[in-house]
């Protein structure tokens, strides 16, 4: 009589921060906490197929949830041959392709007058579906399709409805070219309207850093937006790292740029010491520069 074995794990791990944060337009200062635990699940079956799933209990860090909560559980992942497929709570792939620029943390995005006003984003952005992750000839291919978009709302639930009109599809390709590596997206989403979404990036090896360029434009309901960004990431030393960002997004009605810096340098036990920056200019009240200081631990 044979006897299968199957390969389980479970592991555990936590985090916590602290960050204070300037707020521009009310001229005051936030003190900011948060953490998690999170617990990944996974094994492996007799005939080398993986299955994985992520739980976590939160406290969110950017202040945008004042309630602790439970997280995760709404999809799973399964693995083989080198494709990873997930099956429940997605994002939209290809969604506002290229819109990069982002580099400080989510604490400092919490002071009043640094949310950007224009968009590019589709009308699905998550939802209920499929991805699937692989490499063909040496690039890194994915595509989605979202089967329920839930009406772009939280999908905290775990009931996805194959019957909705909210429906998106999308594909993501990165291929590396020598010291050059370009990426190109598309994303589409349908509910009473098809909107789409198509972008480019670029990155390049340089001055001891990565140099990423990206550029899309979004065909949205209430019109076509453009978007543009670019950012620089490179290690100072050992323990500390600097990156840089820039972003320039103008839809029908609103135009902002974004300017970020973020600093970070390890101080050893899983702590580290960060400093972010972040300055916007728009239109309506969406000006102002943030600062947000703090320290993050992995345990």
């Amino acid at each position: 009589m044979s006897r299968s074995r199957r390969l389980c794990s479970t592991s555990v791990s936590g985090s916590g921060s602290l960050a204070v944060v300037s707020d521009p337009t009310n001229s005051t200062t936030e003190v900011i906490t948060g953490g998690g635990v999170a617990f990944a699940l996974s094994t492996t079956t007799a005939n080398g197929l993986g299955i994985s799933a992520g739980f976590g209990i939160t406290r969110d860090t950017d202040g945008s949830d004042a309630a602790a909560g439970a997280t995760g559980g709404g999809s799973m992942t399964f693995t083989s041959g080198g494709s990873t497929i997930v099956v429940g709570a997605v994002g939209a792939v290809g969604n506002a392709f290229g819109n990069i620029g982002g580099a400080a943390g989510a604490q400092v995005d919490l002071a009043d007058g640094v949310a950007a006003a224009a968009g590019a984003d589709i009308t699905i952005t998550t939802g209920h579906g499929v991805t699937l992750s692989t490499t063909v000839g040496g690039a890194a291919l994915t595509i989605g399709y979202i089967f329920d978009g839930v009406d772009n709302t939280s999908v905290a639930d775990n009931v996805g409805n194959t019957d909705t009109v909210a429906t998106a599809t999308g594909a993501t390709v990165s291929m590396p070219m020598g010291d050059v590596t370009v990426g190109l997206g598309y994303g589409s989403a349908t509910d009473t309207n098809t909107e789409t979404s198509v972008g480019a990036t670029v990155g390049y090896a340089a001055g001891g850093g990565t140099l990423t360029l990206g550029y899309g434009q979004s065909s949205l309901n209430g019109g076509n937006a453009t978007y543009m960004g670019a950012t620089y990431a490179m290690s100072l030393d050992a323990d500390t790292s600097l990156t840089l960002g820039y972003n320039s997004t103008k839809d029908a009605t609103n135009s902002n740029t974004q300017a970020e810096v973020g600093i970070s340098r390890s101080l050893g036990g899983g702590a580290s010491a960060f400093l972010d920056v972040k300055n916007v200019n728009g239109d309506g009240n969406n000006t102002g520069t943030a600062f947000a200081i703090g320290s993050s631990v992995a345990f």
